[in-house]
């Protein structure tokens, strides 16, 4: 399935004042918008509560138009559904969201801190999600915040994809750290020297920011 939404607003943040003024209704603690496009033949739904959800309905039919999302389906007219719900989406982005670095807030937190710590900000080398924070005299990494899935990061099966921070860690405490809620080994990086910590509130700001501090440290 085609998760079209995070494509405008996967590191956005709304402003809920320019979400009523574009024309949203606040009902039952969620936003709600509603748009007519295609000559009225469809209809977009945008709900935005702790997660934002949408769907095109098909007028003729008053069902959702399933075939929006199945990635296989590229013939001229699901593919002129699929852009004209795109621009909505865009037009909703542009108006009533600013930028973040990050998918998760408590992402977007540590990075506050980092640069107020450090005076540094992430830097995107992949020109996707991953953002590398670097020693502003020697360029090296201190650490790096992912946005991957839990089975990426614990083969569990859990396809829910949240923010991680890798940090390097003295190897004498490695033991201790995995036995915190929240901390494994390092995804795609040295299982000895390096850990990944969730950023899903697990665990604690100000924890993070001490091995942020440690691996900053380590790193010099």
């Amino acid at each position: 399935m085609i998760h079209i939404e995070d494509e405008f607003f996967l590191k956005k943040k709304f402003n809920f004042e320019k979400l009523k003024e574009f024309g949203f209704s606040f009902e039952n603690n969620t936003y709600v918008y509603t748009e007519d496009f295609l000559d009225s033949n469809f209809k977009a739904v945008i709900e935005i509560s702790d997660v934002l959800k949408g769907k095109v309905i098909d007028n003729n039919s008053d069902e959702e138009y399933i075939p929006l999302r199945i990635e296989s389906f590229g013939g001229e007219y699901v593919c002129k559904v699929r852009e004209a719900y795109k621009s909505i989406l865009k037009r909703i982005a542009d108006i009533c969201c600013t930028d973040i670095f990050f998918a998760d807030d408590q992402a977007n937190r540590i990075t506050k801190f980092i640069d107020e710590t450090y005076g540094v900000k992430p830097d995107f080398p992949w020109k996707d999600d991953n953002g590398v924070f670097r020693h502003l005299d020697n360029n090296k990494w201190f650490s790096l915040i992912m946005y991957v899935s839990l089975d990426a990061l614990l083969k569990n099966g859990d396809n829910r994809k949240l923010n991680i921070i890798n940090l390097k860690i003295d190897t004498s405490k490695r033991n201790e750290l995995y036995e915190i809620d929240g901390i494994y080994p390092a995804f795609h990086m040295n299982h000895k020297m390096w850990i990944s910590v969730v950023l899903d509130d697990t665990i604690s700001d100000e924890k993070v920011m001490e091995l942020v501090t440690c691996s900053f440290d380590l790193t010099k």
